[in-house]
């Protein structure tokens, strides 16, 4: 409880001198799983105190370097954000040190003549304070606006994963059929750890995933956002499938909204999580809302940019 709090008390959540897991400590975690792009239970589960133990990290604290399992922080996060504002492209800011990332590092090392090991430490933390010609705009975020005009293509020659966590698998398993009869190459999975189907996501090389999932109110459609970072093509998938949704005239609000799930947070293609709010409407509704995405996915992938 006490690491708790101090972990909450440094993330900038008041918690005062709560001893015990009661409703304000409670409303604390959730405004803190709000503040990450988390789904707000209150509940300080696995990915909540995850994510606590990363936001204690500021740059220059720890060494970073690429490493398996990869860093994980708030540091790594400062990081990919100066380095993509000063023209080096370390991809989406995640937070995780990855092979981009240390390739624009050792990319920005050339550029102040310093060794191109790829290793943040010191020195190199010194040079990207002190260098100026920092942009508004971070450079993986244009390049991915201008590849969304680009990258439109037949949905025959287009991939899909149809994830579903457990007890939405027969959804998953659905909007699969739909994606093939449609043309496209689609598969199917189910379960509830996200950071593995994100793996396999990434090991299949897909254009893009789905994520079928329970929410806790109304139908959301989420994509990737967080760390002041938001990959234009989620969100413009996110739009389109919403827009779908939305026609069905469901007996539920439907919106978007940016997350950072490891779902959507640790794939390197578009991803959706739709969550529908409890399995009665799955059940009921299942069957349409799948026919919905499904036929959203495809206008997506012919024509991206909208």
């Amino acid at each position: 409880m006490k690491d708790l709090r101090q972990r909450l008390g440094a993330a900038g959540v008041d918690v005062g001198e709560l001893e015990v897991f009661d409703e304000g400590l409670a409303a604390a975690v959730k405004e803190f799983q709000q503040s990450r792009g988390l789904i707000e239970t209150g509940v300080c589960d696995a990915i909540t105190w995850l994510n606590l133990v990363e936001a204690g990290f500021q740059i220059g604290d720890r060494v970073l370097y690429l490493r398996s399992p990869c860093f994980r922080g708030d540091d790594v996060t400062w990081l990919q954000m100066r380095l993509g504002n000063l023209g080096f492209d370390p991809g989406r800011v995640d937070g995780i040190y990855g092979a981009r990332t240390r390739d624009a590092v050792r990319e920005f090392q050339i550029n102040v003549c310093l060794p191109d090991d790829g290793i943040v430490g010191r020195s190199t933390v010194e040079e990207l304070m002190r260098v100026f010609g920092r942009s508004r705009e971070h450079i993986h975020g244009v390049r991915e606006l201008e590849l969304l005009r680009h990258s439109g293509k037949a949905v025959g020659d287009s991939s899909v994963a149809c994830f579903g966590s457990l007890y939405v698998e027969v959804e998953a398993e659905m909007l699969a059929v739909r994606l093939k009869a449609l043309g496209a190459r689609a598969v199917a999975y189910a379960g509830n750890e996200q950071s593995r189907l994100a793996q396999l996501a990434n090991d299949g090389g897909f254009d893009l995933v789905v994520y079928l999932d329970y929410s806790s109110n109304g139908v959301h459609v989420a994509y990737y956002s967080g760390f002041r970072y938001t990959s234009p093509a989620g969100k413009r998938l996110a739009e389109e499938v919403s827009k779908g949704i939305e026609r069905l005239s469901l007996p539920y609000a439907v919106g978007t909204r940016g997350m950072t799930l490891p779902i959507l947070r640790e794939t390197r293609m578009p991803v959706v999580v739709v969550g529908v709010a409890d399995a009665r409407g799955w059940q009921i509704y299942g069957p349409e809302i799948v026919g919905a995405v499904s036929e959203s996915v495809a206008a997506f992938i012919t024509c991206p940019a909208g």
